[in-house]
């Protein structure tokens, strides 16, 4: 860490930057890879309080982009709904009966909205990471090796799913 600079992982809000990743990429329909470090499914009801404090806490720091995804699709229809009636326009009414500047204003604000928000999420692939354990604090242990054997076991993953895709 960089002195001065403060990180916070966002896992109250949203373990994934789901934001971030649509507002950094360019204009196109997308797929998704999510990495779940605390999966939404279980794959078997929790015995004992332990568990059960495992599971709550996996359920608290689950991702939370369903509902982005949701408002993005709904942009992205709206978009093409607004360039359906633009094409409407442009081909039924008279030009000289419409407010030139206004017209043009509107169509700059337009594309600028088309441009930021206007990608499709195609697929979304998730990739799970692997509980050895159903304790509280397993997932602690941030050594040198537990990153470097997460990070490996992400990529295995990821690229199992890309083969599928291909």
């Amino acid at each position: 860490m960089e002195k001065g600079v403060y990180a916070w992982d966002g896992a109250l809000l949203s373990n994934t930057p789901f934001d971030e990743v649509i507002d950094a990429s360019p204009v196109r329909d997308k797929r998704l890879f999510f990495v779940e470090n605390y999966p939404m499914k279980a794959k078997k009801l929790p015995d004992n309080w332990t568990e059960v404090c495992h599971r709550a806490r996996d359920i608290m720091l689950s991702d939370k982009s369903q509902h982005n995804i949701k408002l993005s699709n709904a942009i992205t229809r709206y978009l093409k709904y607004i360039s359906q009636l633009y094409e409407i326009i442009e081909k039924n009414i008279e030009p000289s009966k419409i407010d030139k500047k206004q017209y043009e204003t509107i169509r700059r604000t337009f594309t600028k909205m088309k441009v930021k928000g206007g990608a499709e999420i195609k697929s979304i692939f998730r990739i799970t990471r692997d509980e050895p354990s159903q304790e509280y604090l397993e997932n602690t242990d941030f050594s040198i090796e537990t990153i470097r054997n997460s990070i490996k076991d992400g990529e295995t993953k990821a690229n199992q799913i890309l083969e599928k895709i291909s």
